[in-house]
């Protein structure tokens, strides 16, 4: 793969890592907004719900067109799961895949988002369980 391709990639994973978090949009005409932004296309347009502009207007829906964007500012705490994946691997030794273009830990059946837990059972009860006493050690 090329080094391109590869930081295409990389860009389009972090992108998609801003889904359904609270961010701050800039635009050239100098008007800011915050709001989750829930939806981008092919050619960067993005669409924020419960958005609140620089003027404290509020509104349900925004769409906002990719020449008109300045910068995209993530809003919300970032977690590096990789200091998670490095944290449970003592509990579950050679289960743990850290996936770092996806921000996403693996272990066994059971996915570890910033968004929270995928998968049911034991090991996904026993892993929420790790995973909110890392959150609290972190903000500690």
């Amino acid at each position: 793969m090329s080094l391109l391709a590869d930081a295409a990639r990389r860009f389009n994973a972090e992108l998609l890592n801003m889904v359904n978090k609270e961010v701050r949009v800039t635009t050239n005409s100098g008007v800011t907004y915050r709001g989750t932004l829930v939806g981008i296309d092919n050619s960067l347009n993005l669409m924020l719900v419960d958005a609140v502009n620089d003027k404290n207007e509020r509104f349900s829906r925004v769409l906002i067109m990719s020449h008109a964007i300045i910068d995209v500012v993530l809003i919300q705490e970032f977690v590096d799961l990789r200091e998670f994946a490095r944290y449970i691997d003592r509990y579950f030794p050679g289960m743990v895949k850290y996936i770092e273009e996806a921000n996403v830990v693996q272990v066994g059946n059971v996915k570890v988002t910033t968004a929270g837990i995928e998968g049911s059972g034991p090991l996904a009860k026993r892993v929420k369980e790790l995973f909110d006493e890392f959150m609290t050690k972190r903000k500690a």
